[in-house]
């Protein structure tokens, strides 16, 4: 472990309103409607010196946080959806286009001057690169993801990729503001340079805590309730223009499909819908990890 003077915390994995979209069964959500802003102050309440913002194959919502004037420095970043799983990449310039191979899109964020993180790298929910990490040119690996609360998908993380030659960073992976530094990485410095310099030298650490069920399931009720307001306001002819993918896609709807959608959305907004399924859904990713885990374990003893 790093020594514990001098040591500044960067959340990796943070997710904004421009995140784009989540489909589960017949309904559409947004994958967070946090707000740059929102998310910059709940990582100067956590004292961050570091906030990684990164949205599913977008910057934006990091150029928004960069314009405000803050304690936390920002790093522009994004989630890529590769063929081969997601990538975080970090110090971006640019947007950085999904559906590349994981080692092409590895050789874009090179090309920005970036850094290349495997996000969750096990986890059985998620589009991740699994044993590919071995062999990819990778900055960093996600040790620690505070989001994936089953234990299993960081378990693996850990034991499989302990003996490779690169840096173990963690990240909250936050959908909503109260997630953000809920897991994060040390690193000795003061800001976005240091942590730079700390993961190309391999000189971080991780740690944290496991995002609370509640905050995943309060997180599912506001995303929902999002939906539910674009949907409502969109078929009494007052339709949302945020720039949000959640907006555009609402007003690419039929109106017969806005209705559907919008009484699916009011169905799980009634109490105690949301719990019910925040505690199923949580035993349910339980138990594919420890399937997952054993497979990936065991798998990697016989090759």
């Amino acid at each position: 472990m790093l020594a514990d003077l001098m040591l500044r915390k960067a959340d990796l994995h943070v997710h904004s309103r421009y995140s784009g979209l989540t489909r589960v069964s017949f309904l559409t959500f947004p994958d967070s409607i946090s707000h740059p802003s929102d998310l910059v102050r709940m990582a100067e309440k956590k004292q961050l010196a570091v906030l990684c913002i990164t949205d599913h194959n977008s910057i934006r919502g990091a150029i928004e946080a960069k314009k405000l004037a803050s304690s936390v420095e920002i790093v522009t970043g994004s989630e890529i959806a590769t063929l081969d799983g997601d990538l975080l990449g970090l110090f971006l310039t640019d947007d950085i286009p999904k559906g590349h191979t994981a080692e092409e899109t590895i050789d874009a964020i090179h090309a920005q001057g970036g850094l290349a993180i495997a996000p969750h790298p096990f986890s059985s929910h998620c589009d991740s690169l699994g044993l590919k990490i071995m062999d990819l040119r990778l900055d960093g690996v996600e040790m620690f993801n505070a989001a994936h609360r089953d234990g299993y998908a960081n378990e693996a993380a850990q034991k499989m990729s302990s003996h490779l030659d690169i840096a173990f960073v963690g990240g909250s992976d936050a959908h909503a503001p109260t997630m953000v530094g809920n897991a994060y990485t040390l690193f000795e410095g003061e800001g976005a340079e240091d942590l730079r310099k700390a993961i190309l030298a391999k000189k971080t650490s991780y740690a944290g805590e496991m995002t609370p069920l509640k905050d995943l399931v309060w997180m599912t009720v506001t995303v929902t309730a999002e939906l539910w307001k674009v949907l409502g306001l969109s078929l009494v002819g007052r339709p949302v223009n945020d720039g949000t993918e959640c907006a555009l896609v609402v007003s690419r709807m039929r109106t017969i499909s806005k209705v559907v959608s919008l009484m699916g959305a009011m169905a799980f907004l009634v109490p105690p819908a949301p719990a019910l399924v925040g505690v199923l859904g949580d035993q349910i990713h339980r138990s594919r990890s420890r399937t997952h885990f054993a497979k990936v374990t065991n798998g990697s003893k016989t090759t």
